[in-house]
């Protein structure tokens, strides 16, 4: 069954719709723009961290005859814009669901998303284990240059989401806690900018076992998605201590680019290293022809490790 209306998805604010095949693809300085057969266009803006990844999916989508369906934030015309696509595979739509659906959204959203997430998983080498090696091990050195009184707190946070995640997530929708340091690393990882805000809305999707780590949507920045550290006090008080975006080849670019990451500067300097640092991790000033590699997200979120 194929939908003929856009999907809204409440909880994440986003809305998924069936594009159909790309039949052109146009590029400009601060956009680009995709056709499909029946003459609908949409603009995806360059903004945030992945729309390099999100036009070399559109590119392949358009070489291999591929059927997409796209999303976008819910503040836009789903009419006019998009900001991610999804492959929608024949004999098995994306966004089918039984008709008894139509009374259980947050079933339907949750299906959809579960689609989506086992997706975006099977597109990367989740056998490459040297990736997921260099992974642990930034991790196992970001944990000993933490303060004792932070070290403390992952620890503690890490033991807490492996036995009482299942009971932690049934609030999926959460506000936690952010600082100015969390501000910059915001601005210079997923290019948003969270300058006065003390709080960051998230939605969850997944622990990674045996971190603090989890995987998040942000519903207030399109639905992008990315990852957390919490910590989390006996009294159940519970922040956000560190977040990226899951791309393993972004750390390089990032200390290439910039060694100084708390400098008192306003959130703009850290929008234009962010900047800098896309750049350089896909190459976009050499040629807006490059090929652009696929993005690989190293973290995956298993509920336990097998």
């Amino acid at each position: 069954m194929y939908r003929n209306h856009p999907l809204f998805l409440k909880n994440r604010q986003v809305t998924l719709s069936e594009f159909g095949y790309i039949t052109a693809l146009d590029e400009h300085s601060e956009s680009f723009e995709i056709s499909s057969d029946d003459g609908k266009k949409l603009k995806m803006l360059k903004v945030y961290h992945k729309w390099p990844h999100t036009l070399q999916k559109c590119r392949k989508s358009l070489a291999h005859g591929i059927r997409i369906v796209t999303r976008c934030s819910a503040n836009l015309d789903e009419g006019s814009f998009f900001n991610e696509v999804y492959i929608d595979p024949n004999g098995a739509p994306l966004l089918a669901f039984p008709s008894d659906g139509e009374g259980a959204p947050n079933t339907v959203e949750q299906l959809v998303m579960e689609r989506i997430w086992k997706q975006e998983v099977w597109a990367e080498d989740i056998s490459n284990r040297k990736d997921l090696t260099f992974e642990k091990n930034r991790f196992k050195n970001a944990l000993a240059q933490q303060s004792d009184r932070d070290k403390f707190l992952t620890e503690r946070t890490t033991e807490f989401l492996n036995n009482r995640y299942s009971e932690f997530s049934i609030k999926q929708l959460q506000h936690l806690y952010i600082d100015e340091h969390i501000r910059r690393r915001a601005a210079m990882r997923l290019g948003i900018n969270l300058a006065g805000h003390s709080s960051l809305k998230v939605h969850l999707e997944g622990h990674l076992y045996n971190t603090n780590f989890i995987h998040v949507t942000l519903p207030q920045f399109g639905g992008i998605d990315s990852v957390i550290g919490l910590h989390r006090k006996e009294d159940g008080n519970q922040w956000i201590s560190t977040i990226n975006n899951g791309d393993n080849k972004w750390w390089e670019h990032e200390c290439k680019v910039i060694q100084e990451k708390d400098v008192d500067e306003p959130i703009s300097h850290y929008l234009s290293i962010f900047s800098e640092i896309l750049n350089s991790r896909y190459g976009l000033t050499k040629t807006k022809e490059q090929k652009i590699g696929f993005h690989k997200t190293v973290i995956k979120f298993p509920k336990r490790p097998r």
